[in-house]
């Protein structure tokens, strides 16, 4: 979900036309955003973050097809995926070519008018997860409403090519996935990313686990033999087999959850209380390249309880700036705060550490004390930044103080 228009945007593609199968190409403009040739024209599927990154990328196909751009499809109402319509629309204009339709699932149209509503909202999660100025992000989303939506699958009318748009909720509820049953080729959009599932993403709305597990064993059931996913290298071998496997992972995480919530245990006691099966969850398919275990875990707590940790100095409390000034008064030796937590950091206890600091680091004021807990704070979340797997992490801990 990144909204920018700068090129150096992690999310992109490579930006090189890959064949797939015959008509069938992956095109790089956000993600393995994709091109797939019908008796009608062109499918593509996300147009990618900037009008002009559309030229370049279009007169690449061209080496391939000519054909026109007929539909563009979103796999998702994710900031970003889509910026890049004008572009299509002015090259089809420029070639004389009929607008190509864009189309979407229904509840892609409610998000856009959520995302206008917390467009500056927006902008503050994004910069922090993709580490960006929100100076790169526009002010108002440049969106482009479908044209047409549709509901649970639509049937493109094409002929030589059946193209179906199937409804596949997941990291979001407006996911279309792309079927060609002929081919057998799956385009799995947003529901499989080359990695653990997106679920639990520390700044983000709450997402359904079994709600994707149900969509990945609903897309195993079409018996893919190629599976394109949003990000990552074409899944060839076994990849049905895949979607399963990452469907009773899901499941089981559930399950764990739930049957220690049923025994009374809060949330962060119990993220630490679960041991992953290493054949669900050491897996190539399960890297926590972006998403990470422990975030999932957190939603599911999340979607079956509230807000409240059950201490209750939190249940009404002060301002942060408040509380945090409350704390730093009370300690008389603030020196040896400071040299307690470096002790933690030397001993590579750093996430102990980062604890200890926060006694003093979110306090407000100048205080010289205070000045040197931010300081080693800025310190250990930078250890934290470098042995972290997941990309969210990386850029939680990156832009924190």
């Amino acid at each position: 979900m990144l909204a920018t228009n700068d090129e150096t945007n992690p999310l992109l593609g490579l930006r090189e036309v890959e064949v797939i199968a015959p008509g069938v190409y992956t095109i790089g403009l956000q993600g393995n955003s994709l091109a797939v040739e019908t008796g009608q024209g062109l499918l593509v599927v996300d147009s990618g973050p900037a009008p002009r990154l559309v030229r370049p990328v279009l007169d690449r196909l061209r080496a391939h097809t000519d054909k026109p751009v007929r539909w563009i499809v979103y796999s998702h109402g994710h900031l970003g995926y889509n910026y890049g319509v004008p572009g299509f629309l002015q090259a089809a204009e420029e070639r004389g070519e009929a607008r190509p339709t864009v189309i979407a699932h229904e509840n892609v149209e409610r998000r856009y008018r959520r995302y206008l509503e917390t467009a500056g909202l927006q902008n503050h999660i994004n910069a922090r997860q993709f580490r960006r100025p929100i100076e790169d992000f526009p002010p108002v989303p440049p969106l482009t409403f479908p044209d047409q939506t549709y509901a649970e699958s639509l049937t493109l009318d094409s002929t030589g090519r059946t193209v179906r748009l199937l409804w596949a909720p997941s990291e979001t509820d407006d996911v279309t996935a792309v079927w060609l049953p002929q081919e057998r080729i799956l385009y799995a959009s947003a529901a499989v990313i080359n990695g653990i599932p997106n679920i639990g993403t520390p700044m983000r709305t709450m997402r359904d686990t079994v709600r994707w597990a149900d969509t990945l064993d609903r897309l195993a059931a079409l018996d893919p033999a190629i599976v394109i996913p949003e990000f990552g290298p074409v899944l060839r071998d076994g990849a049905a087999e895949q979607l399963t496997a990452t469907a009773a992972a899901l499941r089981w995480l559930r399950r764990a959850v739930v049957e220690r919530l049923n025994r009374g245990m809060g949330v962060d006691d119990l993220v630490h209380d679960i041991d992953y099966p290493a054949e669900l969850f050491d897996v190539p398919w399960m890297r926590e390249n972006y998403g990470h275990r422990e975030f999932i875990v957190r939603d599911i707590v999340r979607s079956e309880t509230g807000w409240w940790d059950g201490n209750p100095t939190t249940l009404h409390p002060s301002p942060p700036a408040v509380a945090a000034a409350a704390r730093a008064d009370a300690i008389t030796d603030k020196q040896a705060v400071l040299d307690h937590a470096a002790r933690l950091r030397d001993a590579g206890r750093v996430q102990e550490a980062l604890h200890v600091i926060d006694l003093l680091a979110l306090a407000p004021g100048g205080d010289p004390h205070v000045a040197q807990a931010r300081k080693l704070k800025a310190d250990l979340c930078a250890l934290r930044r470098k042995d972290a797997p997941s990309y969210v992490s990386r850029s939680c801990y990156g832009t924190s103080q």
